[in-house]
């Protein structure tokens, strides 16, 4: 988001030094340390190092979201060839012997994060159809090097972000399905996320920074701007300027998390083993 947010930071008095991590679970390590005050990262994840981990973690702002009608159409077959409907996608090499999700049992899936939300989301298309996850392995694997663990045979599917899975497509890779569309549910998905003691050091930073995050998502949502983001994709992630140019950029949420964006991650989570304590998500938003 940078092509908007230095605009919206310094209306706001803030200035903010990112850095590029490799995966989201080394972001939210980073958050659990100390390095970074609010990462980009899902609700899943969150919930989850609350649950398990004990870490008083806060939702800061959203970044993007699902409309009801994007789930549903992510669900339909047949999905069309070479068109990548979300902003991740279950993806296998041309020669692949799967074809569905009952497909992946004993098969080696990488994924971002372990048990994060990609992983979850695979589970359960696999439990909606009856399909047994019992031998499906999970690698943790950052997205700029699915592509080559793929080719490589190391695994046999891969769930990267774009633009990396429009970089695969274009090289001929099949999309098999999306797992966030059994795990999501209409509403912010990906969100900025920080800690009760960050937000302590400093709460009229993340005021501002909510408000800045806000009217960036707004700007970033005008078609004028689509040109700039995906020059910037291609400059920051080294993709080639074909995949960036067929990147499909979300819709940015303009307004504040919900607490029915949530609510329903618990009980999905424990269906499938994730969550085995109870979590309190009453003070998860930040206002």
């Amino acid at each position: 988001q940078t092509c908007a947010l230095p605009i919206c930071f310094s209306k706001y008095g803030i200035t903010v030094k990112t850095q590029i991590v490799a995966s989201s679970a080394i972001g939210m390590a980073g958050l659990v340390g100390g390095s970074y005050d609010i990462v980009i990262n899902t609700a899943t994840n969150l919930i989850q190092a609350m649950a398990n981990g004990g870490l008083d973690g806060k939702i800061i702002a959203p970044r993007h979201g699902y409309t009801s009608q994007e789930l549903a159409r992510a669900k339909q077959e047949p999905l069309y060839p070479g068109e990548l409907l979300m902003q991740t996608a279950l993806i296998v090499r041309s020669d692949s012997e799967i074809r569905s999700w009952k497909d992946l049992s004993g098969k080696k899936i990488a994924v971002q994060s372990l048990n994060g939300a990609s992983q979850a989301g695979v589970l359960l298309a696999m439990k909606q159809i009856g399909a047994d996850s019992s031998r499906t392995e999970f690698l943790a694997v950052a997205p700029s090097q699915m592509g080559q663990a793929l080719q490589r045979k190391s695994v046999d599917a891969v769930i990267p972000n774009d633009p990396f899975a429009s970089e695969l497509i274009l090289g001929g890779a099949r999309i098999i399905g999306y797992p966030d569309a059994f795990l999501a549910e209409p509403g912010s998905y990906v969100l900025y996320v920080s800690t009760a003691a960050a937000i302590k050091k400093n709460r009229q930073a993340m005021v501002a920074f909510q408000n800045a995050i806000l009217e960036s998502n707004k700007l970033l949502n005008r078609p004028e701007n689509e040109k700039s983001i995906r020059d910037l994709t291609a400059s920051i992630t080294g993709v080639s300027e074909e995949a960036a140019s067929r990147l499909r950029l979300p819709t940015m949420a303009e307004k504040k998390v919900a607490f029915t964006d949530l609510a329903y991650l618990p009980n999905k989570l424990k269906t499938i083993g994730f969550l085995t304590k109870r979590v309190n998500l009453t003070p998860i938003l930040f206002w």
